[in-house]
């Protein structure tokens, strides 16, 4: 199966025209010689012709603030802190919705748990020299992937365990832990 041609800025305007005025979508797209793979291909990206799609008028005044609140909890769900999404949506702090709105605020507790924390793990530099100085120190024999990874750079240890904790107990720095009168542990 070969993929559709895409769907242009014009022709998608002309078909979000077309459902406005009340037409079904498949008529629409079959009297615009526009393969319906093309417009779901393009609704990924344009909100626009997405909005249509759901049978409501992209261009009324409260479908502004749907986006808005869509991208609200995309950008989390990527991991965005909800500063940096505050920034890309260029809104204030649309932390204000999730009050006027209960179904809202579920949604995003539901993503914040879902999602990935944001910044779990440092992104890797891999410079070319990185690279080049990785592949060319070869290893001493035992020595994992990763360790060697660290020893030149490309890769911190400690960011390994950020992000994977696992079954590790915390060390109290080396020293034993009192114990009191009746047997109780004291720090």
């Amino acid at each position: 199966m070969t993929a559709p041609s895409p769907l242009s800025a014009r022709l998608a305007n002309r078909l979000i025209t077309a459902l406005r005025h009340g037409q079904v979508l498949d008529e629409a797209s079959a009297g615009l010689g526009v393969d319906l793979r093309a417009v779901w291909v393009r609704a990924h990206t344009d909100t626009r012709l997405a909005v249509a799609l759901a049978g409501r008028d992209p261009d009324a005044h409260t479908e502004r603030g749907h986006a808005l609140r869509a991208d609200d909890l995309r950008l989390p769900a990527l991991g965005l802190p909800p500063s940096r999404a505050e920034l890309i949506l260029g809104t204030g702090y649309p932390g204000a919705w999730r009050g006027d709105d209960p179904a809202f605020a579920a949604a995003c507790d539901a993503v914040s748990a879902a999602s990935a924390p944001y910044g779990s793990l440092k992104p890797m530099r891999l410079t070319p020299e990185c690279v080049a100085r990785f592949l060319k120190e070869p290893p001493t024999p035992g020595t994992t992937v990763l360790a060697a990874a660290a020893a030149v750079g490309v890769f911190r240890h400690r960011d390994l365990l950020a992000a994977h904790p696992g079954p590790r107990v915390r060390q109290g720095h080396g020293r034993r832990p009192r114990r009191g009168g009746a047997g109780d542990v004291m720090r």
